[in-house]
């Protein structure tokens, strides 16, 4: 939530204001003299909020990145200016092993938790109550048409978990938890602050249990903290038609929760898609460019087209010009919210680069009717004795693209339609036949 309207102050407000205004509330709603059921968490949403703005640090770090600052990992030093750099899941791992001999369990306790910013203590209450274990992130890639049909990931996260041959307890075999000598069992330390006000806060040494591990009755493999980080393969599902950047929560497959019966955080599972050499994505439609000959667009003809689901064959109609589209209704992509998009198709017209004596014959005279010229004489094939190899008289073949393929896509290229373009093609043909 929002500290100052926790609190009722302004962005502008000073510390002295904000102090003044904390220590009020405080009074009114602390649970040792205010009956109302609701003063205990009014209490320490007062408390959470003073914790912020007391802070010079926490207060820029709100006023420049608002509720995001509050969130667990966040680091406004992150490296590359990222403030949740830290906070995926597989940053701040460290090694535990012949580590728990030497130190004490508070020690154990923050080298373990202390990697996420020490949110395994600031989340507590000091009043008791179970808390959620914490969230922990990943991310997967994924190829294009993976994203578009669905798929599935197997990931390997490392999540805290109770210890096994403690069942988290901390005691080793035959061991009992003692009554904590800080806190005497109560799970909270109060101290006095000005004006004689009694404040209270989670207990440091026990983290608000009340109790503690003796020393010597420690469980040999967690060294007293009933937690350890464990190595998990979890099966993310990655649903059909999601977007690059989606994230995919994975109930209970994060961190247990450090104290009392909390339920286990999540798995945030971020997806990285691919991009790809055939298709163009906008929303639920895709966007295809085909290359097809210069005889097809004026004559017409059939050409196979990829589509999601394999080829198709599509008939290009006559007189079809440069960079227009087709629409196949329904060949796009079925998004996870939302109807099944289209195909949307753009013809790229390819000039021949040389033409045999015939070819240009038969183009001459049509340019010639087009124009209304006469005829001129015909060239014999003597004539073009060093004109150079013709491509053309090669079977023309439609460029269809894969992903593994060629000619990604580019925008639709601007164009005039009729007599203009025809012009165009015409000089370009009577420019390669020399007339």
């Amino acid at each position: 939530k929002n500290p100052y309207e926790v609190l009722g102050v302004g962005k502008d407000a000073s510390a002295a204001e904000i102090k003044k205004v904390y220590f009020s509330l405080a009074r009114k709603y602390h649970p040792d003299t205010n009956p109302d059921k609701n003063a205990k968490a009014k209490f320490v949403e007062i408390q959470e909020a003073y914790d912020v703005l007391k802070d010079d640090k926490k207060r820029a770090a709100y006023d420049q990145y608002g509720t995001a600052s509050q969130q667990p990992g966040f680091d406004p030093n992150a490296t590359g200016g990222n403030p949740f750099g830290g906070a995926g899941g597989f940053s701040g791992f460290h090694d535990f092993s012949g580590a728990f001999g030497s130190r004490g369990q508070a020690d154990i306790f923050e080298q373990l938790f202390g990697a996420f910013g020490g949110r395994a203590r600031t989340r507590g209450s000091p009043f008791g109550g179970h808390v959620r274990g914490e969230d922990l992130e990943a991310t997967v890639g994924v190829s294009f048409l993976e994203a578009a049909k669905g798929t599935s990931r197997t990931i390997h996260v490392m999540p805290v978990v109770d210890c096994l041959p403690c069942s988290g307890s901390g005691l080793k075999a035959g061991a009992k938890r003692t009554t904590c000598k800080t806190c005497g069992g109560s799970g909270s330390v109060s101290y006095v602050i000005d004006n004689g006000f009694r404040m209270a806060s989670t207990c440091t040494a026990c983290h608000g249990s009340g109790t503690s591990v003796p020393h010597g009755s420690q469980c040999g493999d967690c060294g007293g903290v009933g937690k350890v980080r464990q190595r998990k393969s979890v099966k993310v599902d990655i649903p059909a038609g999601v977007e690059d950047g989606m994230t995919i929560r994975v109930p209970n497959a994060g961190d247990a929760a450090i104290e009392g019966k909390g339920q286990p955080g999540d798995l945030l599972v971020r997806v990285n898609v691919a991009a790809s050499k055939v298709f163009r994505r906008q929303g639920a439609n895709l966007y295809h460019e085909a290359r097809i000959p210069f005889h097809t667009a004026l004559l017409g003809g059939r050409v196979r087209i990829p589509t999601l689901d394999g080829e198709v064959d599509v008939r290009v109609p006559g007189g079809t010009q440069q960079g227009e589209e087709m629409r196949l209704k329904e060949r796009g992509i079925t998004p996870v919210y939302g109807e099944k998009g289209d195909l949307f198709v753009q013809f790229n017209v390819k000039l021949p680069r040389s033409l045999s004596p015939r070819q240009r014959d038969i183009l001459q005279q049509y340019a010639d009717d087009v124009e209304g010229r006469s005829p001129g004489p015909t060239k014999n094939a003597s004539d073009d004795s060093n004109a150079p190899p013709s491509s053309s008289s090669r079977p023309s073949k439609t460029s269809i693209h894969d992903d593994n393929g060629r000619d990604p896509f580019t925008p639709p290229l601007s164009h005039s339609i009729g007599d203009g373009w025809l012009s165009r093609v015409w000089r370009r043909i009577r420019e390669l036949t020399g007339s």
